[in-house]
C-alpha cells in the first residue's frame, strides 16, 4: 500500500543509542551535551523534512537509566533492550531485534506515516528499511559519524530532495 505523497510529511524515529555513542567522537567533558546533540538533529530533520510524529530510543538498561533525564526531558520514548545470555552462555545485544520488530509494527500503526528516520548505521536494520519502502514511505538515516555507515544503509536511504545527496545526518553530543 503506497501512500499519498501530496499528505504533510509525518516522521517516526526510532534510534539505537549505544549505536550512535560508539560511533560518535567523544567531546571534552565541558562540550558535551546529549541535549543539544539530539536537539541540534530532531530540528534539522524537523525544519528539511517535516512533523516528527513520536521518538523512539533503544537503549540497553544501564544506559537507558543514565540517561533517563535526558530522554524524558527531550520527550523521546525509552525501550530498554537488555543484554541476554544465548545458548552458549554468551552476551547477546538485543537492540537491533527489538528495534526491528518494533519499527515493523509502528509504521503501520501511525496514520499518514510519511518517512522513517533510523538512527544507526548498521547494516543489520537493512530488513526494515526494506520493509518501509514496501510501504512506500522514505528512509532517512542518523549516524555517528560516516565511516560508521554500512554501505548497504547509505544505499537504502532516500535522495535528500535538498541536496541530491543521500539523506543523512550526523549526530553530534556537543553544545555547539
Amino acid at each position: 500500500m503506497f501512500r499519498d505523497k501530496k499528505k504533510e510529511k509525518k516522521i517516526l524515529v526510532l534510534i539505537d543509542f549505544e549505536n550512535l555513542l560508539k560511533n560518535t567522537a567523544t567531546p571534552s567533558p565541558e562540550r558535551l551535551s546529549m541535549e543539544e546533540g539530539f536537539n541540534k538533529v530532531i530540528n534539522q530533520v524537523t525544519e528539511e523534512v517535516g512533523k516528527i510524529a513520536n521518538v523512539f530510543i533503544f537503549a540497553p538498561p544501564h544506559l537507558a537509566s543514565l540517561y533517563a533525564r535526558t530522554f524524558h526531558e527531550l520527550g523521546f520514548f525509552t525501550i530498554h533492550c537488555p543484554k541476554i545470555k544465548d545458548k552458549r552462555k554468551e552476551e547477546k545485544d538485543t537492540t537491533d531485534e527489538i528495534l526491528i520488530e518494533f519499527g515493523k509494527k509502528m509504521i503501520n500503526q501511525i496514520p499518514d506515516l510519511t518517512h522513517l528516520c533510523l538512527g544507526s548505521g548498521d547494516i543489520d536494520f537493512s530488513s526494515l528499511i526494506k520493509e518501509v519502502k514496501l510501504q512506500g514511505l522514505k528512509t532517512i538515516v542518523i549516524a555517528g559519524n560516516l565511516t560508521s555507515l554500512a554501505g548497504g544503509i547509505i544505499n537504502l536511504a532516500d535522495k535528500n530532495p535538498r541536496t541530491g545527496g543521500k539523506w543523512v545526518y550526523f549526530f553530534s553530543p556537543t553544545k555547539e
